[in-house]
C-alpha cells in the first residue's frame, strides 16, 4: 500500500508542476493548460494500455518497461522548456511522459480483488485504496508549492518522475504483484468497455474530470492573478484535504440505498460545491469552501469502484479500473485546456461555475442510464463463485 502511495504521488505533483514548469517556458497560461491536457490525456489512454497488459502479461513486465521510458522522457520534457521550445513541441513530448506515467492504482486494486476473502472486506479494501490515493493527491500540491518556493517547477516535475518510475519498479518486485495473474476474457478489442454499465460510469466519471480539470486550472489563475505562484499549491491541497475527510467518513460505515441513487446525489453535490467557489475574493474562504467542495470527490470514486463489481466483464479486473481512471484523466485533460480557455478569455468565477454545471451533469448521466448499472450475469456469477 506504501508503495502505492508513492506511485500515485506523482500524478498530484503533475498536475501543477507541468503546469507551471509550461507557463514559465510559453508565457501563457492557456498554452500550459493545453500541454498539461494533452500529458494528461496520454496518460488516460496509457493506463488502459497498461492495464490491458498487465491482465495478460503480468504487472512486473509492463511496471518495468514504463518505468524506464517514464524518468528520461520527463527530462526531455524539463530541457526543451528550459530551451523555450515551442508549445507544440512540449505538447509532443508530454505525451511521452503522460503515456508512461506507471500506473499503481489499477494493479494495487487487483491485488485486493485477489487477497480479500468476502465482498465486504473487498468493499473495505477499496475505500482504502480510493483514501490512499487521496493521501496522494492531499500531499502533492503541498510538496510541489514546496519545491516551487525552495527551487524550481523544474525540480518538482523531475522528482515527480523520479518517485513514480522508482516506486513501479519496486511494487513490481513484491511477492504480491510477483505471484498475481490474470484471466482470460472475450470482451473483444472494447474491453470492459462492451458492457453497458461500464460505458456509464465512464461517462459519469468523465463530467467528474472535466469538472476537476477546470477547477484545477482555476485555483492557480485565481492566486496568480493575485501574484502567489505556490499559493496555489496549498489551496489544491484544500480541495484534496476535502476529499480524503470525505473518503475517510464514507469508508468508516455502511451506507443505505442502491449504489447508482447515491452516485446521483454526490456528483450534485460536487456540483454545487465548485459553483459556490465563485463566491470568496481571499485565500481564506476560498480555501474554507476547497475543503467543503472536495468532500464529494472520493465517495464518488469509491462508488464508481464498486460498480465495476457490478457491471464490468469477468476477466477484466485491472484493465476495467484503468478504464475507469481513464475517464476521469481523459476528462481532467479536457477540463485544463478548457480551464485555461476559459480563465484567459472570461474569468475564475466563470470557470468555477462552468465546473459546477458540469458536475451536475454527471448526476443526469446516471438518472438516464440507471438500468445499465445493474449486475451483468457474467459478474454476478463470479461475484457468487468469489464469496
Amino acid at each position: 500500500m506504501l508503495l502505492s502511495i508513492a506511485g500515485a504521488i506523482p500524478i498530484g505533483m503533475f498536475g501543477l508542476g507541468i503546469l507551471l514548469l509550461a507557463r514559465a517556458a510559453t508565457g501563457s497560461l492557456a498554452e500550459a493548460g493545453r500541454i498539461l491536457g494533452v500529458f494528461s490525456l496520454a496518460n488516460a489512454f496509457g493506463s488502459v494500455a497498461q492495464g490491458r497488459l498487465m491482465d495478460r502479461l503480468g504487472q512486473g513486465l509492463v511496471l518495468r518497461a514504463v518505468a524506464a521510458c517514464h524518468l528520461p522522457a520527463l527530462v526531455v520534457l524539463v530541457l526543451a522548456a528550459h530551451e523555450h521550445a515551442a508549445g507544440w513541441l512540449l505538447a509532443v513530448i508530454a505525451v511521452f511522459g503522460g503515456a508512461t506515467l506507471p500506473q499503481l492504482p489499477a494493479p494495487m486494486r487487483s491485488l485486493w480483488s485477489m487477497l480479500a476473502e468476502s465482498d465486504e472486506q473487498r468493499e473495505t479494501a477499496y475505500a482504502m485504496v480510493a483514501i490512499a490515493f487521496e493521501i496522494s493527491v492531499v500531499t502533492a500540491p503541498a510538496i510541489v508549492a514546496l519545491i516551487v518556493a525552495l527551487a524550481s517547477p523544474t525540480a518538482a516535475v523531475v522528482i515527480a518522475a523520479t518517485l513514480g518510475a522508482s516506486a513501479a519498479f519496486a511494487f513490481s518486485l513484491t511477492p504480491a504483484s510477483r505471484r498475481w495473474r490474470g484471466t482470460r476474457h472475450e470482451a473483444g478489442w472494447l474491453g470492459p468497455l462492451a458492457a453497458p454499465g461500464m460505458r456509464t460510469v465512464c461517462g459519469v466519471l468523465l463530467m467528474f474530470g472535466i469538472a476537476f480539470g477546470v477547477v484545477q486550472v482555476a485555483v492557480p489563475a485565481f492566486t496568480l492573478e493575485r501574484g502567489s505562484a505556490s499559493a496555489g499549491g496549498v489551496l489544491l491541497a484544500c480541495l484534496s484535504l476535502g476529499s480524503l475527510i470525505g473518503g475517510v467518513v464514507y469508508g468508516s460505515r455502511n451506507w443505505p440505498g442502491a449504489l447508482p441513487p447515491r452516485l446521483a446525489g454526490v456528483m450534485l453535490g460536487l456540483g454545487t460545491g465548485y459553483a459556490l467557489l465563485a463566491l470568496p475574493s481571499d485565500y481564506l474562504p476560498l480555501a474554507v469552501l476547497l475543503v467543503l467542495a472536495g468532500t464529494p470527490l472520493a465517495p464518488a470514486s469509491v462508488i464508481c469502484s464498486t460498480l465495476l463489481d457490478d457491471v464490468a466483464p469477468s476477466g477484466t479486473v485491472t484493465e476495467a479500473y484503468a478504464v475507469m481512471v481513464t475517464g476521469i484523466v481523459a476528462g481532467i485533460a479536457a477540463g485544463q485546456a478548457l480551464g485555461g480557455s476559459i480563465v484567459a478569455s472570461a474569468s475564475y468565477d466563470t470557470a468555477v461555475l462552468v465546473a459546477g454545471g458540469i458536475a451536475a451533469c454527471g448526476a443526469i448521466v446516471v438518472g438516464v442510464r440507471r438500468r445499465t448499472l445493474r449486475a451483468t450475469t457474467a459478474t454476478a456469477a463470479a461475484t457468487a463463485q468469489r464469496s
